[in-house]
């Protein structure tokens, strides 16, 4: 296993109950990469709409994605009862808040496709006041509640899947970056910094973070990574905590450059794209924080007591994926942000199919590793759209 995020550790934990014998090579400690330094929302949904999805694939292939989502999320929840791990989920569900009155017709009518279409019940829309309400914000023009998901303690999460899988006799290897992996004739060989690792098997798991070496280099020209920044206010009062997201939810906006934002005990979180670059920029917490402040102006006077961010991997259909590279290698990646549930469920499904049980993945199984289109180009495009997202949001399309 290459790679000790959600999904390595969920494919280790899933292979070792099957009776295999498991090593997951991490290149550096557990949690450094996007598992550990997300905002801990746990939602059940791709990047793209199921009704786009099905405008691209068909409604069956929908549903099956759908499934797939739904799926997700009960398994990072039975995860959590099976191997015993305190990470304060909260299944409170999600709120997607409009950002204008275009961004709400726009809700209304997913939700209601989402009902004629999929089956999908317990979705609500709030209207503007019910909205202000719930956030504790008058910016928004109304929202759209989805029961399923919640919120998470990320690292605690982290931390408990890979205590369990050492109970379960996963050998763990931290700052060991796979630098090499060689195919040969009945099994595959991984070179370490302290030696070398014979399997009959290799995961790649490494999503955001595949240029750290030659090894995942395959995967790196298949996704772009996207820093995503967060900030933590100090403690509020005990009257602003409760003004501000009451019902500790999981709150997003419908921007192209979205915001989200949640309450962590008597702190708020605060995070959003658009942090460019590969290393953190005073300029791009400054740009986070004047968004928070816009849509919580009560915030105004308070201190920020954390600042962090991490890489997501975008690919070019807006889908996860996994596959083969060849019978012995395969890899999962690409999970656009969304990837606290997702991400460990195929991870799960990959294992599975290793040991020769039936899964079905939708359209996140693929025939072959996608290539991103223009890679060299990325970063430079990276930043156009992201300016082309932010002027659209300005002018209220």
């Amino acid at each position: 296993m290459v790679g000790g995020g959600y999904a390595g550790l969920h494919a280790a934990l899933t292979l070792a109950q099957n009776g295999r014998r498991v090593i997951v090579a991490e290149a550096g400690p557990i949690g450094t990469g996007g598992s550990g330094r997300n905002g801990g929302v746990v939602n059940a949904k791709f990047r793209i709409s199921y009704s786009a999805l099905t405008q691209n694939h068909g409604i069956e292939a929908a549903r099956v994605m759908h499934d797939i989502a739904a799926a997700s999320v009960t398994h990072l929840e039975d995860s959590l009862s099976r191997y015993g791990i305190a990470a304060q989920y909260q299944r409170n569900g999600t709120l997607s808040c409009a950002h204008n009155a275009r961004a709400f017709d726009a809700l209304a009518a997913d939700a209601d496709w989402q009902k004629s279409q999929l089956g999908v019940t317990g979705l609500t829309l709030l209207d503007r006041n019910q909205t202000h309400a719930e956030t504790g914000s008058t910016r928004f023009c109304g929202a759209l509640f989805t029961p399923q998901g919640g919120t998470i303690r990320p690292l605690d999460y982290l931390y408990g899947l890979a205590r369990a899988a050492a109970r379960l006799g996963v050998k763990i290897y931290t700052d060991s970056p796979v630098l090499q992996v060689v195919e040969k004739t009945g099994h595959i060989c991984a070179t370490v910094p302290n030696g070398e690792i014979r399997a009959d098997h290799v995961i790649y798991a490494t999503d955001a973070y595949s240029a750290i070496t030659h090894a995942t280099a395959g995967l790196r020209r298949a996704v772009v990574p996207f820093r995503s920044a967060m900030v933590a206010t100090a403690p509020l009062p005990a009257s602003l905590a409760q003004e501000i997201c009451g019902q500790a939810r999981s709150y997003t906006e419908t921007r192209r450059m979205m915001r989200w934002f949640r309450r962590e005990g008597d702190r708020l979180i605060f995070g959003g794209r658009g942090a460019l670059g590969a290393v953190d920029a005073a300029g791009a917490f400054a740009r986070l924080e004047r968004a928070m402040v816009a849509i919580f102006p009560q915030l105004k006077t308070h201190k920020i007591s954390h600042r962090w961010s991490g890489h997501v991997a975008l690919t070019f259909d807006a889908l996860p994926m996994a596959g083969m590279l060849s019978q012995r290698q395969h890899f999962v990646a690409g999970f656009n942000g969304a990837g606290v549930a997702m991400s460990g469920y195929v991870g799960h499904c990959v294992a599975l199919g290793l040991v020769g049980a039936p899964v079905n993945l939708g359209l996140v199984a693929r025939d072959t590793l996608p290539k991103m289109p223009f890679f060299a180009l990325r970063a430079i495009g990276v930043r156009a759209i992201t300016a082309g997202y932010e002027t659209l949001d300005r002018l209220g399309f």
